[in-house]
């Protein structure tokens, strides 16, 4: 019980340091000037947009068509022409009407009158796994955070919204491919003379948390949140936790830095002892859900620099935890953090 008081205590006196906070403005958005968009009915087909299907494997294979979603054309390259870019996904595969299994990203030289215009590049991307598409391009997979253990995941064909925006993020003043689907992101930037994904992650949140860029220092260059929803198994009260990856660009790709993120965000902290206080007033803390609090509690300080609290979680977990998944990781953490 004393532990439990001390926990308590801890976020009351966050609390009351806090007690004055300020809020920001919202940052400004990246300008997308000279960008024509155009979107495609799903029912019926848009016969405008099936002459794109022509460049993956065409017609279909059986039980699944090729639907356009999105074009947008706009300059996304260092030479003074613009570019069409096309959004297509693969529909079949799933238990419900209008569940799709795979996107492509095509990227073609300006479309001149009644002439098919020529591609100068293909992603594949948010494959579910349902059938091996075998379509020429450059595939992306989406990637898990590191350390989003007891990720909430869907093994079925993804559904949904998916789409795309050009926008530059990386500040050099070239526009930039946000690809947003229901289950993740990706971003295609052009690069050392060619495109290339720089961005690639699964999100399990939907509209209450979503994935977004930001530019948090007004410097021009855009960093990248991804949610994660972490499940309390066995507690059928406790809520998902959301946990952010956050990345920057680094000059060449997004890289993950979320100790910039969590250094000053007590607004988490407190989100976070606040849940892990409830869950141990209703079962105590010897039970194995605490293992994921104790887990991200104990991260949440390492990436704060607070070594000692981030050491007494870390270590709770390399000894109580049943999950392997949390051992392993608490052990790898605990071996970065200096003596005592």
């Amino acid at each position: 019980m004393t532990k439990h008081i001390q926990s308590i205590l801890f976020v009351l006196s966050i609390l009351l340091i806090l007690n004055c906070w300020t809020v920001n403005a919202d940052p400004p958005t990246p300008e997308t000037p000279d960008v024509e968009y155009k979107r495609y009915a799903d029912f019926p087909i848009d016969p405008e947009g099936r002459k794109y299907h022509r460049f993956l494997r065409f017609p279909a294979p059986q039980g699944f068509s090729y639907t356009t979603q999105k074009t947008a054309l706009a300059n996304i390259d260092n030479t003074p022409e613009k570019e069409t870019i096309v959004l297509m996904v693969a529909e079949g595969g799933g238990d419900e009407w209008r569940d799709w299994c795979q996107a492509f990203l095509l990227i073609t030289e300006a479309e001149t009158e009644g002439i098919l215009p020529k591609k100068k590049d293909l992603f594949k991307l948010f494959d579910a796994g349902v059938y091996n598409f075998d379509v020429p391009g450059k595939n992306i997979e989406l990637q898990s955070p590191p350390f989003a253990i007891n990720e909430v995941t869907s093994s079925r064909p993804w559904s949904g919204h998916v789409s795309f925006k050009l926008i530059d993020l990386t500040g050099d003043g070239i526009l930039d491919i946000w690809v947003k689907s229901s289950d993740g992101v990706a971003v295609i930037s052009f690069q050392n003379g060619e495109f290339k994904a720089v961005c690639s992650a699964h999100s399990s949140f939907k509209r209450d948390a979503p994935m977004e860029y930001t530019d948090s220092d007004n410097d021009g260059i855009y960093e990248i949140k991804i949610p994660t929803r972490i499940s309390i198994d066995g507690v059928p009260t406790a809520a998902y936790l959301k946990w952010v990856s956050f990345y920057e660009w680094d000059g060449t790709t997004y890289v993950l830095n979320n100790e910039r993120f969590y250094a000053e965000n007590d607004e988490f902290l407190i989100r976070l002892l606040d849940y892990y206080n409830h869950l141990l007033f209703q079962f105590g803390r010897y039970i194995p859900q605490c293992e994921v609090y104790s887990f991200y509690t104990g991260l949440t300080f390492y990436y704060r620099g607070n070594v000692s609290m981030a050491r007494a979680y870390l270590q709770w977990v390399l000894e109580h935890a049943k999950k392997d998944e949390f051992i392993q990781a608490a052990e790898s953490i605990l071996k970065k953090l200096p003596p005592y």
